[in-house]
């Protein structure tokens, strides 16, 4: 018990570090000042029937930014045969419930050539709509910032992050278009999947940062996609999931019931901390994030098993 225990507290103050880092080293987009021409392919996907993209669009034409194409991928058609359309130098998908704000194209652009990157994967700001999303959406948040070094991204080889959320992404078409999967594959799925497979085939040089308030994004309460998404942070590892549920979950409960109150001044203060640092830099109220954290733990063990057990009866149906 005494070891779990320790092994609890080292999770937490790793976790802790982590946050720290992400809060000091502030990974957002930046504000540049800068100006270009290119020309931008915006790919917005429209993965229900009865989405409607009117708002992103008008976000769109009320950017700063002229020289875009917009491109909707509805319901029917696939993403290889939406990209075959696109003329732009950029490529940048996103989601059908985001809107953006001005200065975010230039920025993306900015970026992208300064650290010549393929790929840059913004992390949308969030608008609650519903109670119940706050109980959801911020999780995926607090899942990354608190095992992800983001600055780190650029350098590391784990490249699959950069999927974990697929709001806001902004490819070099040129990168975009030599995965092999554009030409070989029939584009079946969604653009995270499509995405997840090019970026195993390919070393892409890729960038994951916060949205600084250029993009927001007001979702749906589609559990299946936020359990897939977080499930995405942890590389479909199913023992990596379960490892961190019994350390994120299970401990603090093996705390709290077997320890005196005074030593829980630590774990309950890491926690508290951790979580106020991740709502400032995600730009979301975190004394509404702290008060419904064990709400959110709650959702987060519901979400991640039910990812799990999608995934197993997926592999079992593949099989078969």
């Amino acid at each position: 018990m005494i070891t779990f225990v320790y092994a609890v507290l080292v999770f937490l103050v790793l976790r802790f570090s982590v946050t720290l880092f992400n809060f000091l080293s502030n990974p957002k987009l930046g504000y540049y000042g800068k100006h270009f021409t290119d020309k931008v392919s915006i790919i917005i996907s429209l993965p229900d029937v009865n989405d409607d993209p009117s708002s992103l669009i008008a976000s769109i034409e009320a950017q700063d930014y002229k020289n875009v194409e917009v491109l909707v991928k509805k319901y029917s058609e696939t993403t290889k045969k939406v990209v075959a359309k696109s003329t732009g130098s950029f490529i940048l998908f996103l989601d059908v419930n985001t809107v953006i704000n001005k200065g975010l194209i230039n920025n993306l652009i900015c970026r992208v050539k300064v650290f010549d990157l393929d790929l840059l994967s913004i992390i949308p700001n969030r608008k609650f709509s519903k109670v119940f999303g706050r109980f959801v959406y911020p999780l995926s948040d607090f899942v990354m910032l608190n095992l992800l070094p983001l600055r780190l991204v650029r350098l590391s080889t784990q490249q699959i992050f950069a999927v974990a959320n697929t709001g806001c992404m902004f490819f070099k078409a040129s990168s975009y278009m030599k995965g092999d999967w554009y030409e070989n594959t029939d584009g079946e799925g969604s653009e995270s999947t499509d995405i997840a497979r090019l970026m195993k085939q390919m070393k892409l040089k890729t960038e994951v940062l916060l949205a600084n308030k250029f993009i927001y994004i007001d979702e749906k309460v589609r559990l299946d996609k936020v359990s897939s998404q977080l499930l995405v942070a942890f590389g479909n590892n199913l023992l990596a999931v379960l490892i961190y549920l019994l350390l994120i979950i299970a401990g603090p409960i093996v705390v709290l019931i077997n320890f005196d109150p005074v030593l829980l001044v630590l774990p309950i203060g890491l926690i508290f901390l951790s979580r106020v640092m991740i709502s400032f830099l995600t730009a979301q109220n975190p004394v509404i994030n702290v008060l419904i954290h064990p709400i959110q733990m709650i959702m987060l063990f519901v979400l991640l098993l039910n990812g799990l057990w999608n995934k197993v009866l997926t592999s079992v149906k593949h099989k078969l």
